[in-house]
């Protein structure tokens, strides 16, 4: 039964369109809208509104072109993108040739990095430790390895490397502060020491040096050499608890 009302009409199973389109109109003789509540709502030639069509349930379809949602999309068989690329907001892009670009990433990072030249990173200054990177030279692989746990790390607010042992040469070392420099230091030679004068200190002039002279308080320990013998000037006074070794078949003078 249909039951047509001031504002309404009901109990209609079914709309034939003589001309291949139903139109709708207001009291007033423009064009309305059609909202359907509770009810499915089929078509076999598709539907086509000069305006926006809104829909607040769930709408499910095949082969869209186009989707304008602002809320969640969800693709039953996954999107599939034959050309041009994939726009997520304005910083990320998924190309159909496999690349995404996007400003930043977060969350980890699995699998392999292939055919990359150049890695991009940000400078730090904060007071926090970093530890350094390391990348595996062997195979057709390189891997890059971190090494959290071990003692190379590095500050950037203090510009400071700190490691638990170095090794290798020291030549280029500049600027070394005395007091860092704990334990015993080992012998030196000094066959390539040049400019050292032929004998103790001397006084007087460039072009009379006469006066030799020496400390009167021993505070350092000494041996003399095995085949030399030694002289100085008196008296010496020799400091508690060192010592100086004269061996056997050498002499020390005092005069």
């Amino acid at each position: 039964m249909t039951v047509i009302r001031p504002n309404s009409v009901s109990g209609i199973t079914s709309i034939t369109a003589q001309a291949n389109e139903i139109n709708f109109f207001r009291s007033n003789g423009t064009l309305a809208g059609l909202n359907l509540n509770g009810v499915n709502f089929n078509t076999t030639s598709g539907i086509s509104t000069f305006a926006a069509l809104n829909i607040e349930g769930v709408l499910t379809y095949q082969d869209v072109t186009n989707v304008d949602s602002i809320g969640l999309i969800t693709a039953r068989s996954g999107i599939n993108v034959t050309g041009g690329q994939l726009d997520v907001g304005s910083n990320i892009k998924i190309g159909n040739a496999g690349v995404i670009t996007a400003t930043t990433f977060v969350g980890a990072l699995t699998g392999n990095a292939a055919s990359s030249d150049t890695i991009d990173v940000t400078g730090k200054n904060d007071n926090v430790t970093y530890y350094p990177t390391f990348v595996d030279n062997t195979g057709s692989g390189k891997d890059l390895h971190i090494d959290n746990g071990g003692s190379l790390n590095y500050n950037p607010s203090t510009n400071v490397l700190s490691s638990g042992t170095f090794s290798g040469s020291g030549a280029n070392l500049t600027n070394l502060p005395a007091a860092n420099l704990t334990g015993t230091l080992p012998a030196i030679s000094g066959a390539n020491l040049t400019n050292l004068p032929p004998s103790a200190p001397v006084g007087g002039a460039s072009t009379n040096q006469v006066f030799f002279e020496n400390d009167k308080l021993v505070e350092v320990g000494y041996q003399i050499t095995s085949t030399k013998n030694a002289m100085s000037a008196g008296p010496i006074s020799i400091s508690a608890g060192i010592a100086v070794t004269v061996p056997s078949g050498c002499s020390w003078t005092i005069v």
